[in-house]
């Protein structure tokens, strides 16, 4: 499974690391790619849906809107 989306407010490199991390967290992920823009691709083995990866992100303060 494939999902484009942005996160609203990566403003440096440790919000791609605190993204990246709390992305992390949820099931069978394969692949997490982050520009400086916050557009985001990530990948996994299995059906993530979006109220799933808006919360662990806000659990790390980021929020996320749909490309």
């Amino acid at each position: 499974m494939l999902i484009n989306f942005k996160i609203d407010n990566i403003t440096c490199d440790a919000c791609v690391k605190i993204s990246k991390s709390a992305l992390n967290r949820l099931p069978g992920i394969k692949r997490i790619e982050i520009d400086k823009n916050g557009l985001t691709t990530l990948e996994s083995e299995q059906d993530i849906s979006l109220d799933e990866i808006k919360e662990v992100l806000e659990k790390a303060d980021k929020k996320i809107s749909l490309i």
